[in-house]
């Protein structure tokens, strides 16, 4: 049995985000610190507040947003592209439109309850309904757990980045 419940969230809900958004970037500190330093918390959010906003008012967003009790625990976020806006068309044949899983993020301490695999399925099955089949989303690879998750909900590595940021090792 689950003590979380999952809803669907809008533009009014993004200061509810901001806290799970913060925690996915100490996540990505935590498994990643060779590329430290990191943006400010503030800074981290007010960027990605940005980003959620402009896909917000995109039709076929969907935010989802999961509570324990009164307490926000967990989000997911996935939008819509056109094949052209992506990486993808001068490689793999796909349909003209692509899901994108944006962002997911559940607190430490409803890691492994499930609640990833729910909100993700749920971002799925939207995307599904609307006639998009072909997803794509992005980990830091340091994040084992959630590569896990998606390797395990059929995902593959299709492209990766390289940094060389100045002033790391």
């Amino acid at each position: 049995m689950t003590d979380w419940q999952v809803r669907t969230g809008s533009l009014a809900d993004l200061d509810v985000v901001g806290p799970l958004w913060v925690a996915v970037h100490h996540r990505h500190a935590e498994t990643m610190p060779q590329l430290a330093p990191y943006v400010s918390d503030d800074e981290t959010w007010r960027v990605r507040r940005e980003l959620y906003e402009q896909l917000l008012a995109k039709p076929d967003t969907q935010l989802l947003l999961a509570f324990a009790g009164e307490v926000a625990v967990g989000y997911g976020l996935a939008h819509v592209l056109t094949v052209d806006e992506t990486w993808i068309p001068d490689t793999w044949e796909t349909d003209s439109r692509i899901g994108e899983i944006e962002s997911l993020s559940v607190l430490p301490e409803y890691r492994g309850s499930g609640l990833g695999s729910e909100l993700l399925e749920r971002l799925e099955q939207h995307l599904h309904a609307i006639g998009v089949k072909d997803l794509i989303l992005g980990a830091l690879p340091g994040n084992t757990d959630a590569i896990r998750l998606y390797e395990r909900r059929g995902y593959q590595p299709t492209w990766l980045y390289l940094s060389r940021f100045q002033g790391r090792n």
